[in-house]
């Protein structure tokens, strides 16, 4: 019998589905800013805040938001829990669930910025986009009306997500995301299963083509130097080497030394 999710993937969706649901017949009187990973925590550092750090992702502030979530990580979660080991998808996990936490909580309070608090899993999924962009950048990504490859998919909510983390470092806040928490979420997952081993600058197009441009430049200043020992040779033939000229004789030299 086919098992259509890995039991992690499995319990996870349904802790959150059972916490969501929960919050939602409790019609808004939950507390949720009281246990969600909260910048307060500089000037109350209540229990309730310090254990946001690792509750927040089990919470959710609206259906779509928890819907939207469970969707992208049941097809990840799924791919990544029957391809890598159990103990580093958990530690891809728990790693993008406190790191991001931790990075936000620091940009808040080097920006300033006003009381406000995050849930979502939404660290966790785009943990798993980084991953999935290690190891499987090529794969097709069905959107409905269009198949895009995973790479050109995860690269562009990735790059959007590093240029607002940028301008939340200015104190201005894009949307009401935690832009950091899905930026330093992907960083963890492409890191934690081997991104940087995989990952060269010198594989990029713009690295190839300087390499390129090298290349030639090098033979044609090869190309002179063989043409301007072949014509100082010439004028030893012509007239000896006496009618050398210290630059001559130099360059000569060099060459000769190269070889």
């Amino acid at each position: 019998m086919r098992v259509l999710l890995p039991p992690i993937t499995k319990v996870l969706l349904i802790s959150w589905w059972v916490i969501g649901l929960l919050m939602f017949a409790a019609g808004g009187s939950f507390p949720l800013a009281a246990v969600s990973l909260n910048n307060q925590i500089f000037s109350d550092p209540s229990i309730g805040y310090l254990l946001g750090i690792v509750v927040y992702p089990f919470l959710h502030d609206s259906f779509l938001h928890l819907l939207l979530n469970s969707i992208v990580f049941a097809s990840l979660g799924a791919l990544l829990e029957s391809t890598l080991t159990r103990k580093l998808f958990i530690k891809v996990l728990a790693t993008a669930t406190a790191a991001p936490a931790l990075i936000w909580l620091v940009i808040s309070l080097l920006t300033s910025a006003a009381p406000t608090h995050v849930v979502g899993s939404s660290g966790m999924v785009y943990a798993l986009l980084g991953a999935c962009l290690c190891m499987f950048p090529d794969m097709q990504v069905n959107l409905i009306i269009v198949q895009l490859k995973l790479y050109f998919v995860a690269g562009a909510l990735i790059a959007f997500s590093f240029v607002a983390t940028i301008v939340q470092l200015f104190g201005v806040q894009w949307g009401n995301s935690a832009h950091s928490i899905h930026l330093f979420g992907a960083l963890c997952g492409w890191l934690l299963v081997g991104g940087h081993q995989r990952f060269s600058l010198s594989e990029l197009p713009i690295m190839a083509s300087l390499r390129e441009r090298k290349q030639r430049f090098e033979a044609g200043k090869r190309q002179q130097n063989s043409q301007r020992v072949d014509d100082i040779l010439a004028k030893v033939s012509r007239s000896g080497i006496g009618s050398l000229s210290p630059a001559e004789r130099k360059f000569l030299e060099q060459q000769s030394r190269k070889k």
